[in-house]
């Protein structure tokens, strides 16, 4: 099947399921889910509609005597967001947080359910743009108690700070002589941000097909790129001998904090800076990054 045909089955697909829809809501699901009018014929317009109505028919206040219903009505909201509008998106979860405005206990356990079904490591789609509203809406609650807030105040302030398109936090970190330093980004093109951890073994080979990369090399010779090699640990004696085995035109440093300042949902992890130190891609894997630099 060429790629072209696999995209159109997948479109085709999805609409048969979104048009299926309306006869699922008479029958299997927790209130009616919206029935989209005929004459809406895109795959976008229909999930527009979908999105922007769907707890049209859901009373807030009673919804919630069933947790496990409401958690699956969420799932079903959420499973149609990427094929809707950015804009419709947004306008309808800043609308359903604000309707659970006065139902802290409600608006905090969607926010989990947001966590784990769209920011978790079994997320099947992932997204921070989607749980960021939610992590935020939580934050800005002041009927949520304070002992509820610390883990989403964390995550505001680590993926506002991360967000594609941002400028990069500077690194304060322990270099491989013991001395600190702070990295920020200069006019250096492309900066690679390589996080890891000591004797882990896919860093390992991470690390060994990066250096043996002969075009990653020439970049870095030539000025045109840098790599950040950052340690999750503390700076001792075993770090400084485990940081003598990087590669001598690499920036190394050890951070023990820096999943407190950076989103990091993988390891090995890369990040990919541009000239003005803005982020252009995060957790991508080391696969991702030997193809970037085969492609510059």
């Amino acid at each position: 099947m060429t790629e072209m045909k696999r995209l159109l089955y997948t479109a085709l697909t999805v609409m048969a399921i979104l048009a299926a829809l309306p006869a699922k809501a008479a029958t299997d699901t927790y209130f009616p889910y919206p029935i989209v009018p005929d004459s809406i014929v895109t795959l976008q317009g229909r999930a527009d509609f979908l999105v922007t109505h769907f707890w049209d028919f859901c009373d807030m206040k009673k919804g919630f005597s069933s947790r496990a219903k409401m958690a699956e009505a969420f799932s079903d909201y959420l499973s149609f967001m990427p094929h809707a509008s950015a804009k419709t998106v947004h306008k309808s979860i800043a609308k359903l947080l604000k309707d659970l405005e006065k139902q802290p206990a409600d608006q905090l356990f969607f926010a989990q359910k947001a966590e784990e079904l769209i920011h978790s490591d079994t997320s099947e789609v992932f997204s921070d743009e989607l749980f960021l509203p939610f992590a935020r809406a939580v934050v800005e609650n002041k009927r949520i108690p304070a002992k509820d807030k610390t883990h989403f105040i964390d995550q505001t302030k680590i993926l506002t700070a991360t967000m594609l398109g941002s400028r990069m936090p500077d690194i304060a970190y322990t270099d491989r002589n013991g001395n600190k330093a702070v990295f920020s980004p200069d006019s250096t093109q492309v900066t690679i941000l390589f996080f890891n951890e000591p004797d882990n073994h896919e860093c390992l080979l991470a690390k060994a097909r990066l250096n043996a990369d002969s075009k990653s090399s020439s970049f870095i010779a030539d000025g045109i790129m840098k790599i950040v090699a950052i340690t999750k640990t503390e700076p001792g004696e075993d770090w400084i001998s485990f940081a003598k085995t990087m590669p001598e035109t690499w920036t190394v440093g050890a951070v023990p904090d820096i999943d407190k300042i950076y989103d990091i949902r993988i390891i090995p992890g890369f990040y990919v800076i541009d000239q003005g130190g803005n982020i252009l891609l995060k957790n991508a894997n080391i696969n991702q990054i030997i193809s970037i630099i085969s492609n510059l």
